[in-house]
């Protein structure tokens, strides 16, 4: 990707439970080392208090400690204390967040990069739960910007990406990014303005990647990420699904030749989060559908997983 068209992107993950999200930050991390991404934020939608120290380890081993970093606020978000991560590397790891509660108001963060965007020009990726967008939708207008949160995302974003769902039907039993908070994840796809991209369970649960991981340095938070989350299972190895790594290649590097996308419908999504797709030819949400080799591409992946920071 050329660099004068490199991607504006605010990644929102859960930073929570899951190694994944630790390797999709690496991955994001590599891909604006070679100019194809512009990281403006990363957002938090959890509440576990070490979730942004943690965003902010990452953010910091890879040369960019100055990327903003938000949380909700006034008991939003999701909350779990079974992390097998956040709180060691938080420990063990070079950072300056102490804690969520110190980090900026995610959605007054939002307003205010959107605001200053030009329009069309913001890529939205969630690799966790909709608090976040569900809380910028409902913002009024205010000392920021004149648009209240669904004008400006209107104007201003191109494209979300939605790392969540099971295509082309789910019943809901294990879409945990919809389920952990489905108020907000109601609330988001059913009022989102504009394009919805999502990347479902059935690609990246069917990709696995990690264990190289094991040749990296010490000094590797993501790779202790991996060693604490893997290890509990004594499987022997570190391989784990990219639903979220898989997600950060597409709203990076869109199709490629990795997926096809299957658009002009959208999910009709019940109270539950299970859904079915419609076709409509008013419908303005598309899924991915799985096109190159499987194996092929995790180890594009992990090749860029392992790649140390840049220089």
């Amino acid at each position: 990707m050329l660099l004068n068209n490199k991607v504006k992107l605010i990644l929102d993950t859960d930073m929570l439970t899951d190694c994944d999200d630790a390797a999709a930050m690496a991955i994001l991390h590599k891909l604006a080392d070679g100019g194809e991404v512009e990281i403006l934020a990363t957002m938090v939608s959890s509440r576990h208090p070490m979730s942004g120290p943690v965003v902010d380890v990452i953010n910091t081993y890879y040369g960019r400690p100055q990327i903003p970093i938000g949380a909700p606020k006034n008991g939003r978000g999701a909350y779990r204390d079974d992390s097998s991560f956040l709180e060691q590397v938080a420990a063990e790891f070079p950072h300056s967040l102490d804690s969520n509660d110190s980090a900026p108001d995610a959605v007054e963060l939002y307003r205010k990069i959107l605001a200053d965007a030009e329009d069309c020009s913001i890529t939205v990726l969630t690799i966790g739960y909709m608090s976040n967008l569900a809380d910028l939708l409902k913002t009024g207008p205010d000392s920021i910007s004149g648009l209240d949160g669904s004008g400006l995302v209107g104007k201003k974003v191109r494209r979300w990406v939605c790392m969540g769902g099971n295509f082309p039907e789910d019943p809901a039993k294990d879409n945990v990014n919809f389920t952990r908070d489905p108020a907000s994840a109601l609330y988001a796809i059913r009022n989102w303005p504009g394009e919805i991209i999502f990347t479902g369970r059935e690609i990246g649960h069917r990709i696995f990647i990690g264990d190289k991981l094991k040749n990296t340095p010490l000094s590797n938070p993501v790779r202790r990420s991996y060693q604490l989350h893997r290890e509990r299972f004594k499987l022997g190895h570190w391989n784990h699904h990219t639903a979220d790594p898989c997600a950060v290649l597409y709203a990076v590097r869109d199709l490629g030749d990795y997926w096809d996308v299957e658009t002009g419908g959208y999910i009709d999504i019940q109270n539950d989060c299970s859904f079915k797709w419609i076709p409509s030819p008013k419908g303005r949400m598309g899924y991915l559908i799985q096109k190159m080799d499987r194996k092929e591409l995790g180890a594009i992946m992990e090749d860029l997983l392992i790649q140390p920071p840049k220089q």
